[in-house]
């Protein structure tokens, strides 16, 4: 348990420097998002390489159940969901299976949630795809963050902390189709 919050942190803080470092990012200076494989909250295998993501924006997110700020990203996330059902979500929740399953339920989340773990190669593509000091990885470490990327897969936004559904609206519409 120590050890999946520990890696799950790692992540989150890492991302936590990259939402200070490119809060809105510029399409000149955007960085492609890699891909990689994950498991949902049932244990199944899924990757950024599946059909359902191709050709779609894409908003990934991390959030924990047993902070308030990463509550209410959730309860934000679900309400961006059934405004734009046409933006694929992918959100890490960093916690244990059972933990995350029930949160998911109990919030009625209706976007694809995750497993955020020590296991998944997100942590490794997250590295390669922003700027890390010398020797540094970038793993899931700090929740909650959002990631949105245009079609193509580039990174537009990202945030470490609360991103409100209204905010998150407003980046959309700046993704040109």
């Amino acid at each position: 348990m120590k050890r999946f919050v520990l890696a799950i942190l790692v992540l989150a803080l890492a991302l936590g420097g990259l939402g200070i470092a490119m809060h809105t990012v510029g399409a000149d200076s955007a960085k492609r998002l890699p891909t990689f494989d994950m498991k949902d909250l049932e244990e199944r295998d899924h990757s950024l390489s599946d059909d359902q993501y191709k050709g779609k924006v894409l908003l990934i997110a991390a959030f924990s159940t047993w902070q308030q700020v990463s509550v209410e990203q959730a309860r934000e996330l679900e309400a961006f969901h059934k405004a734009h059902p046409d933006v694929e979500i992918i959100a890490f929740v960093c916690e244990d299976l059972p933990v995350a399953r029930d949160f998911v339920k109990r919030e009625g989340l209706t976007f694809p949630c995750y497993k955020a773990d020590k296991t998944s190669t997100a942590n490794s593509s997250f590295s390669r795809l922003f700027e890390t000091k010398k020797g540094k990885v970038l793993t899931l470490n700090r929740a909650p963050f959002v990631i949105l990327t245009d079609k193509g897969r580039y990174v537009k936004f990202s945030n470490v902390g609360l991103t409100g559904a209204a905010r998150l609206g407003e980046e959309l519409a700046k993704i040109a189709d």
